[in-house]
This record gives C-alpha cells, sequence and structure tokens, in this order.
C-alpha cells in the first residue's frame, strides 16, 4: 500500500470527491482514506424493472423491501430516514468505528459510507444566489464556474426557465426536466392558473432540478421510471459520490485507502501525516503528505479537527435546517388515472420568501410517496389497523409528502465540542419559533390553494434534516475570528498544510439542499488548491 502522496483527502462524500477531482485532473497523486462501507446484500438481487412490476412479479422482494433482519421495518414513531431503506442502511454503519457522538434531543446522523450520505440523497440541485450568501465571504460569481463544472460531471436536469429562476440562477449544461408523475402535474396546472395571486403572496413553485440523467450522460442514464430511486441505482440515472469515485480510480495517480478511519494529523515545515486505523482489525497505519484535505461531514470533520489541535471542551457552532414534513392528498384527484412511470424523488420545489428579500427563504418540496411502502403510514394512522389498510389502498395514489426546510445561522444555543474521553457532544436549546409557526401554517394555507391539503403536520425534531454544517467556518477578516475557522480557500487557520473542503466551512445554512453547493464549493477549493501546488 502507497503511503506518500502529493495529497491525502479525508472522506470520500460529496465534498471529498469534488475537491479531489481537480486535483487528480492536475496530475497530483491523491489518496483518499475513508471507511468505505458499501451495500453487500442487496444491489445484485433488485431487479431492473419498475416498482409495480416488482411487487407484482418478484417473489424475492421481501428480502429487500423488509431485509432479511427486518431492518426495513421502523418500531416507534417515524422521525427521519424514511428513504434509507435496507439497500440504503450501509449509509449509517458505523461497526469498528470509534466514533461516539452524545447528540441529545438532536438526530446526529455520520456516515462512513464509500460516497457518505451522498449515497442516499434526494438529488436537489438549487444552488445558493447573492441573497443566500449575503454574509459568507464568497458570493454567487466565485462559484458560478464550479456550479458549472459540477453539473457537466454529474449531470443535472430542470427547466431552463420558470417561476424558481431567480432563485436559483444559470446552470450550465442543463438536460431536459424529468417527467412529473400524476400528482405533480395536476397540482402544478392548478398553480398556473392562480400564481399570480401566489407570486404575491412570496410564494413560487416549478419542475425540480435534479442530479438526474434524464438523458444518456458520461455512460450513465437515462431515467427509466422505475420509482426505484429509494431501493437502487437503476443505470446509475441519479448522481452518486461513489460514480466519481469509480471514475477516479480509472488514473494512475488516485488511490482509494479503503477500509481506514482517519483519527489524528500532525505538521510538520515539509510534510502533514494522518494517522488511520483499519476498521476490521484495528491495525494503525500512517500517510504522509504535501497537503491534507480535510471532507469528512460537518461533525466528523469538525471531530478530526479538535482531537488534532488538542481543543477539548471548547464549543463550535453547529447548524442544522429545521425541517418539518406535512402528509397531504391531492384531494380532487381521487378516482383519477394515475401513471405508473415516475420517479421517487423530488416532483416539485416551492419557494416562500416571506419578507421579500429573499434572504430568508423557505423551501418545500413535494414528493410522492408510493415506493417507500404504506405500512410505515399505517401506524401513524388514528383509525383501527382494519379500518386503515382499505382507506389507504384508496388514497395512496393521491398521497404526497411535503418537506419544509428553513434557514439556520449560528447561535449560542446550539454547538458541538470534543469531550475529554473522545466523545462528540451536540447541544442544542432551539425551539419551534413562533415565526417557524406562523410560515409553516401560511405555507398549508398556499398549498390548499393548488390542491394539495395537509393533513397532519410532524416535526420530527433538530436535525431530522439530516442537513448539518457550520463548524469551522469560513471568514474573511482573520482578526475577527479564531483558530477554529478557515479562510476563503478552506485553509484551516494556524495550520500549513489542511485544508477544509466540506459543510464545515459554511457560516450560514440557507433552506435549499446543500449537496450541490458542497460539491461545487468543493471543486473551488480543489482547484484553489491545485494553484498553489503548482506555483
Amino acid at each position: 500500500m502507497r503511503k506518500e502522496f502529493d495529497v491525502l483527502v479525508i472522506g470520500s462524500g460529496a465534498s471529498a470527491v469534488h475537491a479531489a477531482h481537480p486535483l487528480v485532473e492536475a496530475g497530483f497523486s491523491v489518496g483518499m482514506i475513508d471507511p468505505g462501507y458499501h451495500d453487500k446484500t442487496y444491489r445484485s438481487r433488485i431487479p431492473d424493472d419498475d416498482f409495480l412490476s416488482i411487487r407484482q412479479a418478484d417473489a424475492d422482494q421481501h428480502r429487500y423491501f423488509l431485509g432479511d433482519e427486518f431492518e426495513g421495518i421502523p418500531f416507534g414513531p417515524v422521525r427521519v430516514g424514511a428513504q434509507l431503506t435496507p439497500p440504503r442502511q450501509f449509509i449509517t454503519r458505523n461497526d469498528g468505528i470509534d466514533a461516539r457522538v452524545e447528540a441529545g434531543v438532536l438526530q446526529a446522523t455520520q456516515s462512513f459510507a464509500r460516497g457518505g450520505l451522498g449515497a442516499g440523497w434526494g438529488a436537489s440541485t438549487m444552488p445558493y444566489t447573492n441573497e443566500d450568501l449575503y454574509d459568507w465571504p464568497i458570493d454567487r460569481a466565485d462559484l458560478q464556474p464550479h456550479y458549472n463544472a459540477v453539473a457537466e460531471r454529474i449531470g443535472v436536469c430542470g427547466p431552463k426557465k420558470d417561476d424558481l429562476s431567480r432563485h436559483v440562477g444559470e446552470i450550465d449544461p442543463l438536460m431536459p426536466p424529468p417527467r412529473l408523475d400524476s400528482n405533480a402535474d395536476w397540482i402544478y396546472r392548478r398553480y398556473e392558473r392562480v400564481r399570480g395571486n401566489l407570486l404575491s403572496s412570496g410564494f413560487r413553485m416549478g419542475e425540480a432540478r435534479l442530479a438526474i440523467c434524464t438523458r444518456p450522460h458520461h455512460g450513465r442514464g437515462p431515467l427509466n421510471y422505475g420509482d426505484m430511486e429509494f431501493w437502487a441505482d437503476q443505470r446509475r440515472s441519479v448522481y452518486r459520490p461513489a460514480f466519481t469515485i469509480d471514475e477516479l480510480k480509472t488514473r494512475a495517480n488516485f488511490h482509494e485507502l479503503s477500509g481506514l478511519f482517519a483519527r489524528l494529523w500532525s505538521e510538520n515545515e515539509s510534510s502533514v501525516t494522518v494517522q488511520s486505523m483499519d476498521v476490521q482489525t484495528n491495525e494503525k497505519t500512517s500517510f504522509t503528505a504535501k497537503q491534507l484535505v480535510v471532507a469528512a461531514g460537518a461533525i466528523g470533520s469538525a471531530r478530526l479537527a479538535l482531537q488534532s489541535l488538542g481543543r477539548v471542551n471548547e464549543p463550535v457552532p453547529f447548524l442544522t435546517n429545521p425541517y418539518t414534513y406535512l402528509p397531504s392528498l391531492a384531494l380532487a384527484r381521487i378516482g383519477k388515472t394515475t401513471r405508473n412511470r415516475r420517479h421517487s424523488l423530488t416532483q416539485l420545489t416551492m419557494i416562500y420568501d416571506p419578507d421579500g428579500t429573499g434572504r430568508n427563504v423557505i423551501q418545500p418540496q413535494l414528493y410522492s410517496y408510493r415506493s417507500l411502502l404504506l405500512f410505515k403510514l399505517l401506524k401513524e394512522s388514528p383509525l383501527p389497523v382494519r379500518e386503515s389498510i382499505p382507506l389507504l389502498r384508496t388514497i395512496q395514489e393521491y398521497f404526497v409528502i411535503v418537506g419544509i426546510f428553513h434557514p439556520d445561522r449560528p447561535s449560542n444555543d446550539q454547538c458541538l465540542f470534543l469531550s475529554e474521553d473522545g466523545t462528540v457532544t451536540l447541544r442544542s436549546g432551539k425551539q419551534m419559533n413562533e415565526a417557524r409557526n406562523t410560515h409553516e401554517k401560511r405555507i398549508g394555507r398556499l398549498l390548499r390553494k393548488v390542491g394539495c391539503v395537509p393533513l397532519k403536520r410532524i416535526d420530527p425534531g433538530p436535525g431530522a434534516s439530516i442537513h448539518y454544517a457550520g463548524t469551522l467556518p469560513m471568514h474573511q477578516q482573520p482578526s475577527l475570528t479564531g483558530p477554529l475557522t478557515c479562510d476563503i480557500k478552506g485553509r484551516l487557520r494556524g495550520a500549513r498544510r489542511i485544508v477544509i473542503a466540506d459543510g464545515s466551512t459554511f457560516p450560514t445554512l440557507p433552506a435549499k439542499g446543500l449537496t450541490f453547493t458542497l460539491m461545487a464549493n468543493a471543486n473551488r477549493i480543489g482547484t484553489a488548491l491545485v494553484r498553489e501546488l503548482k506555483s
């Protein structure tokens, strides 16, 4: 196993692979350290077919829909991670890794999977605008070429222009949007009839921008409308970071150091050394490089930084999008014909801009639910099982989920710190505030105007969005910040050879899904590091 590199990258998720890509392209030797857990059980068993055909014909379907150990059946209330089906549960596997988290009321999902949390990402690609970035040290112009580079690399689809365009900006290249399912198509047509009234209320709707190949692209796609995106990567049409790892592995100067958990770094005048542990044997191994790129996620990168710098019991910020979801019905559609062929991911994206500034937007997203299986909803029904089953069968084709994401900003009420025993502790005193409650009620009323009737409001608790950021934030002025911050190139202050390239660097967390910006910002940081190494 090779031990010395130009650059070491810790992590294999959305940020890590796109920070590594420009470095590998430039010819530098790059080693990627990551546990690399992946599905060894279910992937080969799932047919390349659509959901209804599988339900009607595959005698083996119980194995991957319920799981060999029935791990697909959640007991207790549904809180978070319904999309982590048995074939996706490797994403949260952590056996053999001492990475303890004490989260209290927060839900903190770590991933040591090959591809990180991006292995189960919902593929939403809503770029940040200057309004989203208004208190960042960079702006949209800094990110624009990297949004475009990533879009070309992964394949992004969506409409060229609609009512969301002002909150999206240009993305180039852009594939045609996927076909809407029957519920979303009906709701969108209702929106177009009343849009003038809704626009004046700060509410906009459009087709989702998604990292889906709707036509063949770099050997992937096209989308087959099988409604199996939560279960399998059919035709690899929905982007996963592991696809970029596979591409990088075709280059002789890239080395995937899988099965390893990075524990500490140390620097000297000429190099940085990373101590890692084999997740199966506990054997310790060290690697050296000229530069280290840390992209292990907001929690993982903070853990590694605090441990390596010996900063015990020192709080750092922690951001996570507040999230609520509304089980809803396209009520007037009941009894109407529904198309079978569809995809499972976001159908429609909405923007609610309550103050008209674009700086505090809230983002609802609409999904149809069918392929996540109705038994998960059965125990949420207020009716007895006997009455609930025929009711759910009747409404299942008209049932939609609206997830509402809110922005988050640094607060003394929410932080992360490393305890003396190595446990990462997350603390949050944030509560559902009056403004958030008012906005969600307003969104519910606006949804009714387009024929989408919320049945219930469910708050799964802080951290349920699985969007985390802000632990080692970027700031422009070093005189105003401490050592646990980064400059605009991701360089950790006080360090010579440490670059942070993931969501840890985000000073705030807009309501829009962060993964596309994670990739673009990582590509920006990786490209800047290429220039430094060349000079």
